[in-house]
């Protein structure tokens, strides 16, 4: 016998109201996940095959969810697959880190990172496939930033378009790094703040807040999160562990790793709140572990 049409409302009802709370609340979970995490840079992939106990016992020690690990075309392909199916087996990420400021000038840079990464991807096991790309370019470095910057820019941008398109075609998440400042700049022919438009096109982005104090770090990455809550896109904030003689104030390396954790707990209490906050990153495993070994031996 039919159920009568009151009662047949009501379990649609109950059924989508439970189908609601269980998919926010396994959002919710994945947020709060996300934000307690860490990620790190790991710029030696030499490391995959001579130290890849150590970098998975420290990942795991640390809750780092993802790596940033560099291509090196010169290397095995084997490599890259035995460390990628390990770590999957532990639930780390593991990103595709490429990039160099002659990347913005010369798109064939980019093209030939996606053309290896291509065929790796191929090649290998479901496990041992990288999760995304994780791009580090910093224009800023060239001397035409400061002599043509708007040419510059144009150029920049058809190398991030050329990026983009080959993550979507790979199915792979596309993130960046980008520095706390790019929000007084303007991408050319663009509305907004280069920032902005930055945050806009990549899944993801990592602000490079790096100074030594939580207050300062959250002031300076403020409007970049601001903007990320604006266009609904995550934002990693990170920091800097190695040592800098010109200008100390932007790294941990002197204060250490307790002074390092103590401030970023400071900065998620202040940011933490923002749907848009994706944790921190640390720049980079190899200074990380040097401050850690650091303070172990004093104490």
């Amino acid at each position: 016998m039919p159920k009568p049409t009151f009662m047949r409302d009501k379990l649609l009802v109950v059924c989508l109201l439970f189908a609601w709370t269980a998919g926010s609340f396994e959002t919710q979970t994945a947020e709060a996940r996300e934000q307690s995490s860490f990620s790190t840079w790991v710029w030696n992939p030499g490391l995959l095959r001579t130290s890849s106990d150590d970098l998975l016992q420290f990942a795991a020690a640390n809750n780092v969810s993802t790596l940033y690990v560099q291509i090196d075309a010169e290397m095995a392909a084997t490599d890259y697959a035995y460390f990628i199916r390990r770590a999957s087996a532990q639930n780390i990420r593991i990103y595709a880190l490429d990039g160099a400021p002659s990347w913005a000038l010369d798109r064939s840079l980019p093209q030939s990172f996606l053309n290896w990464l291509s065929a790796y991807q191929s090649s290998v096991r479901a496990d041992e496939r990288f999760s995304g790309i994780h791009i580090d370019v910093e224009p800023y470095l060239l001397a035409e930033w400061e002599s043509d910057r708007e040419p510059l820019l144009i150029k920049w941008k058809e190398s991030i378009n050329t990026l983009l398109k080959g993550a979507k075609r790979l199915q792979l998440r596309a993130e960046a790094d980008m520095p706390f400042w790019f929000d007084e700049h303007r991408m050319p022919g663009e509305k907004g703040t280069l920032s902005a438009w930055m945050i806009d096109r990549f899944d993801g982005v990592t602000i490079m807040a790096y100074r030594d104090s939580g207050e300062q770090i959250a002031e300076v990455a403020k409007n970049e999160l601001a903007e990320a809550e604006k266009l609904g896109k995550p934002l990693r904030i990170a920091v800097e562990t190695n040592p800098s003689a010109e200008t100390p104030r932007i790294t941990f390396a002197e204060e250490g790793t307790a002074f390092l954790n103590s401030q970023l707990e400071f900065v998620r209490q202040k940011l933490g709140n923002s749907p848009s906050f994706a944790g921190f990153a640390v720049h980079d495993y190899a200074g990380w572990k040097k401050i850690q070994e650091k303070a172990g031996r004093k104490n």
